[in-house]
């Protein structure tokens, strides 16, 4: 059924657009929400709806200027991570839809009830232009430097080279310095053995379906450290640290004051032709100080 629905809106969406059929090849779709859990306790939602050429293929271009690559995450902190950080956002990933490439990074939400918004462009061997910036707790954004060229891109970048490389059962490892308007900080993926791997039971197809005996599912698994050391942040030397009893679940929060963790585990699902892909998280780990955070599918 899931399924059914997302073939159903990629061609509702294409059929709109006035795509060729040629656009349809080797496209990678992810549609999924997850409840990130500590313990019993939910600590975050968020919200995945992607759609990506697979690089390399004959749909990895522009087609009449229109934006071929979009990521979008809608997310908000729960339950004892909420008492640290009262947020929602949504953050978007797209093509910057020009003759020049890059792409474009937004954020839209609430910080305790503040608004937050940000809409910064990344061209490549250019340093990132900040067209919005409204934050609570800094009244400018993170001033790119020139020495930046080339090591401040897209945070997003990331997410998305890990895609790419599931699908095509590629190393992820890779390393980027992401900057969002308001902290630059550095990224880097690193490839995990299955062998060594404890996932959830896989995903599959419904039986029922009539195109469930020409698919096949393939299991990845990546892993992404956001690192503290050397991270800056607009309008404060250092990230704020809660105090007292607060202090312990500040390390649920990504811009802590240690290095961040994030365990992906994938089902990459394919028909024989290989010209779409699924992917969907089988979950997703994020080790702290007081125990792994776990995020499976609602």
């Amino acid at each position: 059924m899931q399924r059914t629905k997302m073939l159903t809106r990629l061609f509702a969406l294409i059929l709109m657009a006035g795509w060729s059929a040629s656009a349809l090849s080797q496209r990678i779709e992810l549609a999924q929400t997850l409840d990130f859990k500590w313990q019993a306790l939910t600590v975050a939602t968020l919200q995945f709806d992607v759609s990506l050429p697979v690089a390399g293929s004959p749909d990895d271009s522009r087609v009449n200027g229109m934006l071929q690559s979009q990521i979008r995450i809608i997310g908000e902190t729960k339950g004892p991570l909420s008492w640290i950080q009262d947020y929602q956002a949504t953050v978007a990933y797209s093509d910057l839809g020009s003759e020049k490439p890059g792409s474009v990074f937004a954020l839209q939400g609430l910080d305790g009830g503040e608004p937050e918004q940000r809409r910064i462009i990344f061209v490549d061997d250019q340093l990132p232009r900040i067209e919005v910036f409204i934050d609570s707790t800094a009244s400018q954004p993170l001033a790119p430097k020139e020495e930046w060229v080339g090591t401040a891109e897209n945070p997003l970048e990331a997410f998305k080279a890990i895609l790419q490389a599931a699908v095509q059962s590629e190393s992820c490892a890779n390393e980027i310095w992401g900057f969002d308007g308001k902290r630059r900080y550095r990224l880097e993926a690193k490839d995990l053995r299955l062998a060594k791997a404890k996932p959830g039971k896989p995903w599959t197809p419904d039986a029922s379906s009539a195109s469930a005996s020409s698919e096949k599912i393939e299991q990845y698994q990546c892993s992404m450290t956001l690192y503290a050391q050397g991270r800056e942040t607009a309008g404060i030397a250092k990230e704020s640290k809660p105090a007292g009893w607060r202090s312990r679940f500040a390390s649920l929060w990504p811009f802590s004051d240690s290095d961040r963790e994030i365990i992906f585990y994938f089902n990459v699902v394919s028909a024989d032709t290989d010209s779409f892909y699924e992917v969907r998280f089988q979950k997703i780990m994020i080790p702290t100080a007081i125990g792994a955070i776990v995020a499976q599918s609602q």
